[in-house]
């Protein structure tokens, strides 16, 4: 009984034994490796193909290398386009350079800082759509332009069919703020559903000609916001318009000429339509209203600017004046 008991004592010191060194083998391993060990592990696997940095292994075992505009993923082992807003302009990266300030990229995978620009992105529209100007792509909507850009509003049924309605084919330039302005509807007016009854007057309506040191623009009124055009757009009046009007002011606030063409009823007063066109109680007093009743009368390119008008007239009283002394004193 005491030989039998001493050899189970014996076995089980052995045991004992054993699970201290198996316990003591696993200790020494885990100590072998931090944190950052582990987290090297997937590189060490990759470098072990014999690959560069930059370069990923191909199924033969040899190496490509990741080419400008494309990254190495070493995480799945293939080159990646680089993210929006980021670029890489030399072979073999192992990541993107971001863009500075906050320029942007139109698309993924660009391959110089030349591709980090102001961009203007396409707004999401109702019963219409945008395409570029040169080119007559269609944009879809969040989709990135170049900032300053020509782009086109087409206005479409619901057959997708491109629709004749004021705002059609109308060209605007693109900023970096056209997003930010409502344009849920702009094809729809919200405050007219149905048919709308109109006047066959044709005219250049909601839209502005603007002057400021020597520069001119024209800037349209939509859904509660403006965009730069390329020109004022056509439209024909409604059934209680009858005339085409154009009101020239001085913005005293932005310090510029203005002039507003618009459709207009013949029996509202110069001072109505002054401020309807957007001038102050200050500005009205030289506001100056030009009537008109046949189709296009209120051409932009035919109206001169207030400042303009007062300097030729100016000009043709000092004339005047001069040739009257010259008369009487021969």
């Amino acid at each position: 009984y005491i030989t039998n008991n001493l050899s189970m004592q014996g076995e089980l010191k052995l045991s004992q034994r054993l699970l201290l060194a198996l316990f003591l083998s696993i200790l020494s391993v885990s100590l072998q490796f931090d944190g950052d060990d582990f987290e090297n592990a997937d590189v060490e696997d990759v470098n072990t193909s014999g690959c560069d940095a930059g370069h990923v292994p191909n199924a033969d075992t040899t190496c490509q290398g990741c080419y400008q505009g494309l990254y190495a993923d070493l995480s799945i082992q293939q080159c990646l386009e680089c993210p929006l807003n980021t670029y890489s302009d030399k072979d073999a990266n192992v990541k993107c350079t971001k863009c500075p300030g906050d320029k942007k990229t139109i698309q993924q995978g660009s391959t110089s800082a030349d591709k980090c620009v102001d961009v203007c992105e396409i707004p999401a529209t109702m019963n219409s759509y945008y395409e570029k100007v040169a080119t007559n792509e269609l944009l879809e909507a969040n989709q990135r332009v170049v900032a300053g850009e020509q782009i086109i509003l087409q206005c479409i049924d619901n057959d997708h069919r491109v629709v004749k309605t004021e705002f059609s084919h109308l060209i605007v330039r693109c900023t970096a703020t056209f997003k930010t302005i409502t344009l849920p509807n702009t094809c729809v007016n919200d405050n007219e559903p149905g048919e709308v009854n109109r006047s066959g007057m044709i005219c250049y309506d909601s839209c502005y000609k603007e002057t400021s040191g020597g520069k001119t623009r024209f800037v349209k009124l939509v859904g509660g916001g403006t965009v730069i055009v390329e020109s004022c757009p056509l439209v024909e009046c409604k059934a209680n318009e009858d005339e085409c009007v154009s009101v020239s002011y001085t913005d005293t606030f932005r310090d510029m000429e203005r002039v507003h063409f618009s459709c207009q009823q013949s029996a509202l007063f110069d001072t109505e339509i002054c401020k309807s066109s957007g001038a102050t109680e200050e500005e009205v007093e030289g506001c100056e209203v030009q009537r008109c009743s046949t189709e296009r009368c209120n051409d932009p390119e035919l109206v001169t600017t207030t400042s303009s008008s007062r300097k030729v007239s100016a000009t043709l009283l000092l004339a005047v004046s001069c040739t009257l002394i010259n008369l009487m004193w021969s």
